[in-house]
């Protein structure tokens, strides 16, 4: 119920009521008037130099706890009021601040924003190892060198030794992948009679039928040539 039907129940004059009808338009107009429209603002985050991308730049309200990012292209977009105040900052480049504008006809606001880069160039330092320069003299001369590198280099390179690193160093990738494909192709080759020649002296060796040291074979071929099965027939 609004308040000129309040005031008319309770049986307020006519000429009364229009004249609190007026002053409540013109309170409604003017807080209408008093209050911003939130605008559409939207932009790009560019490099004040080559105009290149700043990607995942933060844009901040101030006073306000808002803000958003800029997404890898460096577009960003979010509702603001007129007079708003932010802050551009990213990386490696210096803030930047923009405010935007009291009056505005329209409800989309886009800007262009440039950021300088940030360059910081920080003086050399030196790490040692040794907190001073007489620390490390009597370092070094407390070492004592007891062979140069001539001599480790030939001690390092020594048959026997050579030898036993070789026999406990194992077979990589690609030797195992040739042993196994040869162990592959002999079991194929050899199938149906014969056993894998890898079985019986390495792949050097002479392969040896799977039946030839089968007594059964051997039974079935004495009685064979007692039949006379191996007999020449005309």
């Amino acid at each position: 119920m609004s308040i000129l039907e309040s005031l008319n129940r309770l049986r307020f004059p006519s000429l009364l009521l229009l004249g609190l009808a007026a002053i409540l338009g013109v309170v409604q107009v003017s807080n209408a008037q008093a209050q911003p429209q939130p605008v559409q603002f939207s932009g790009l985050t560019l490099t004040s130099d080559s105009m290149s991308v700043v990607p995942f730049s933060t844009v901040l309200v101030k006073n306000r706890f808002k803000g958003t990012v800029s997404d890898l292209k460096g577009f960003f977009s979010m509702v603001l009021l007129p007079g708003d105040s932010l802050v551009f900052s990213a990386v490696g480049y210096r803030a930047s601040t923009f405010v935007m504008p009291q009056q505005l006809d329209e409800e989309f606001y886009s800007v262009l924003v440039p950021m300088e880069r940030d360059t910081i160039d920080l003086p050399t330092a030196l790490v040692y190892p040794w907190p001073s320069k007489e620390a490390f003299r009597q370092e070094f001369l407390a070492l004592e060198l007891k062979e140069d590198a001539t001599s480790i280099a030939r001690r390092n390179l020594e048959k026997e030794l050579l030898v036993q690193l070789a026999s406990a160093m194992s077979m990589d990738a690609s030797e195992n992948q040739k042993l196994y494909m040869q162990k592959v192709i002999a079991q194929t080759y050899y199938a149906g009679g014969q056993q894998p020649f890898a079985q019986f002296g390495g792949p050097n060796a002479f392969p040896i039928p799977s039946t030839l040291l089968s007594p059964g074979a051997w039974t079935k071929f004495f009685q064979a040539l007692r039949r006379g099965d191996f007999r020449r027939k005309d």
